[in-house]
């Protein structure tokens, strides 16, 4: 046997004792425990009733841009009355919304 053909056959068994150690002895997959949910702030400023329930996503429409406007603090009441925070003023972006976090109602009366 050549000197290469050693080389290559010590490699090949080498390989072969590994998978066959893996085999006998996988390892343990340990899951990260899952992240405690952050606690829901109140919502600050004024609602921005819609007519469309909020389902823990991204809606179409650029609901806070009305707050663009005037930049008072405003949040989204849903009409299933789940409500989600806009950006801080000067800002008027749905972030609430974005990030998938809903904000507390403070003694709010949800009119339409």
């Amino acid at each position: 046997m050549q000197k290469t053909e050693r080389i290559v056959a010590a490699v090949c068994a080498l390989i072969l004792v590994i998978v066959a150690w893996q085999s006998v002895f996988p390892a343990k997959y340990v899951p990260r425990p899952p992240e405690p949910p952050a606690p829901e702030l109140d919502c600050i400023g004024e609602p921005i009733n819609v007519d469309f329930a909020y389902t823990g996503g991204v809606n179409d429409p650029w609901t806070c841009k009305v707050q663009c406007d005037d930049d008072n603090p405003r949040y989204i009441l849903y009409s299933n009355g789940k409500a989600t925070q806009c950006e801080t003023p000067p800002g008027c972006n749905d972030v609430g919304e974005d990030r998938g976090v809903t904000c507390k109602l403070q003694n709010v009366s949800s009119k339409m």
